[in-house]
């Protein structure tokens, strides 16, 4: 699977449900942190499709940026259930954010060893 397309793909999914979680609240930091990887990993597919392999720098930092937000959307998550606090929407938020963390890491993993082909 190409690069270009598990990023065009985490995009569209990631979008929505990001957007509808945070509907009432789009100016929020932590969504709009969430803005700068969708753009870096817009930039980088786009290069990508359209030949350039310099998409892949592009990627790699959205990759990197989005990990890093969903690894800090599970620690609030974690440090909220440690201190009694429930969750919005339950356990599906733990599951979405790992699951996305593991999505990006595997985006980061598989657009380093592209880039480093080149």
């Amino acid at each position: 699977m190409s690069v270009a397309i598990l990023a065009g793909c985490f995009l569209l999914l990631s979008l929505v449900v990001e957007t509808a979680y945070s509907w009432g609240s789009l100016g929020d930091p932590y969504f709009l942190v969430k803005v700068a990887g969708w753009i870096l990993l817009s930039l980088g597919a786009m290069h990508i499709r359209a030949g350039n392999p310099r998409g892949l720098t592009f990627l790699a930092a959205g990759w990197g940026w989005m990990a890093a937000n969903f690894w800090r959307a599970i620690a609030d998550r974690v440090a909220d259930i440690s201190a009694g606090e429930a969750l919005r929407l339950g356990s599906i938020e733990i599951i979405f954010a790992g699951s996305c963390l593991i999505v990006c890491l595997t985006g980061l993993i598989l657009t380093l060893v592209k880039a480093n082909r080149h």
